[in-house]
């Protein structure tokens, strides 16, 4: 994997091109500061964090290393916030339990192989929007209270199969499994962390899928990552982009007519940064870290025993004990390690749908998602908890050739108290994170 230049901006630059030639972030800097402009020069393969306010070298580069640390883990923001049920209205009203399911063309994503021995090509566009609103009660004061900022995001999607012969199919999947947007006021208690993240991650993946057997087909692909983040905290902003590579695997097995039963595999995706710590007025640091993106494992049933009812359960494993410490080397002073501790997660999924005729389908479904993140290492820009989801939505189907579906899912978090390494540096940060989620779907599907 070739980790991609993370270029360093001035506060109040517009969006626009990198001097080496890549694509900025869409979205221009949100705070208001009266900061001295920076330049610098963009070089392949490093980021650069930008420090405008002197301290002494330790603290500063204690609190850059911290901002290092939460952009990788936002960069791992399946951690936090993966969204897996948001790839299509079909799925997200169904709690993303399909992976057994066959003839759902956002199967391109969840489980490839369930799309063997397609008799006609078919596409789906579509996009769901999330709004996420999380309060931070403080220990302190009450002042010190504050609300994230809850504005709607869009999430798109695209799918597409095409029959290439009796046995073999081909896909394409282009979606954003990960990905989140964190806001807060610039003065809040936190700001020195985070005030604002931004994690982009498109997954564009082609996929072939054999049927093997009547009853059994599999699939190998490609995912090409497309990665951007932003992350700014008060007096430095980081912001990136970076293009990773990973193979995905699936089997789809129907032993009898009325139950069916997938797999997907996903692999590991192994990022290698290199970057420094600018402390204006002191010196360049440099600084490095490895973090490897988990892998992870769908195991979904599916069964149709009662006329028009399908429903579904799947069971989503994600690796991710492979984030248990994070070590930024700096030759120049003592190297920062944050302990991460993260563990393997288990989410399960129940879903249904129902049948009224041949145009209409309701949808319902119901999440238990597990948090990796222990206690010790819960930042503002990723609080995450464990969570529970409720989803509804429906189809409909027009002249046998067009399709529109639609979804909603509310989904609630546990409390959870800010990281004691963050409030180990400043006992003022001490206090609590709640989030609620609001997501909405839409997709529009056609076959050819």
């Amino acid at each position: 994997m070739c980790a991609k230049s993370l270029r360093r901006s001035p506060i109040t630059n517009a969006p626009g091109k990198s001097r080496c030639g890549l694509r900025s972030l869409k979205k221009p800097l949100r705070r208001k500061s009266s900061a001295t402009s920076m330049t610098s020069v963009c070089k392949p393969e490093r980021f650069k964090l930008r420090e405008t306010t002197r301290r002494k070298n330790m603290k500063e580069w204690t609190w850059g290393g911290f901002a290092l640390t939460s952009l990788i883990s936002s960069a791992a923001m399946g951690a936090g916030f993966q969204l897996y049920t948001e790839g299509s209205a079909e799925a997200l009203g169904q709690a993303g339990a399909i992976s057994g399911r066959t003839n759902m063309t956002s199967q391109a994503w969840y489980n490839p192989s369930a799309l063997g021995g397609a008799k006609r090509p078919a596409l789906m566009i579509g996009s769901s929007f999330a709004s996420i609103h999380t309060d931070f009660k403080s220990d302190i004061s009450a002042a010190q209270n504050d609300t994230m900022s809850d504005e709607w995001r869009a999430i798109p999607h695209l799918y597409y199969v095409q029959p290439l012969s009796d046995r073999l199919t081909g896909t394409l999947s282009i979606n954003a499994p990960y990905g989140l947007i964190t806001e807060w006021d610039d003065g809040w208690t936190g700001a020195a962390i985070a005030t604002y993240s931004d994690l982009e991650a498109i997954y564009i993946t082609p996929s072939v899928v054999w049927q093997v057997t009547e009853a059994l087909a599999v699939s190998a692909g490609l995912n090409v990552v497309n990665a951007e983040a932003q992350l700014e905290g008060t007096g430095r902003v980081v912001e990136g982009d970076d293009i990773n590579y990973g193979g995905t695997f699936s089997a789809h097995l129907q032993p009898l007519d009325d139950w069916g039963l997938g797999l997907r595999y996903q692999s590991r995706v192994n990022l290698d940064i290199t970057g420094s710590v600018d402390i204006i007025g002191t010196g360049s640091f440099p600084a490095s870290a490895e973090l490897t993106l988990p892998s992870s494992i769908n195991v979904g049933l599916a069964n149709t025993t009662f006329k028009g009812l399908s429903l579904g359960l799947d069971l989503v494993w994600t690796e991710w004990s492979t984030y248990d410490v994070l070590d930024i080397e700096n030759p120049a002073t003592t190297a920062l390690t944050s302990q991460k501790d993260w563990e393997d997660v288990i989410s399960v999924r129940l879903g249904a749908e129902y049948a009224l005729g041949d145009d209409w389908k309701l949808r319902a479904g119901y999440i238990w998602d597990e948090s990796p993140i222990p206690d010790s290492t819960r930042a503002p820009e990723m609080p995450g908890t464990d969570r529970q989801m409720i989803t509804m939505g429906f189809g409909r189907q027009f002249r046998n050739t067009m399709t529109l579906d639609a979804a909603y899912s509310y989904l609630w978090s546990d409390k959870g108290d800010m990281g004691s390494n963050y409030t180990a540096l400043d006992p003022t940060l001490a206090g609590t994170f709640e989030t609620t989620t609001h997501l909405l779907a839409v997709s529009l599907g056609y076959t050819f």
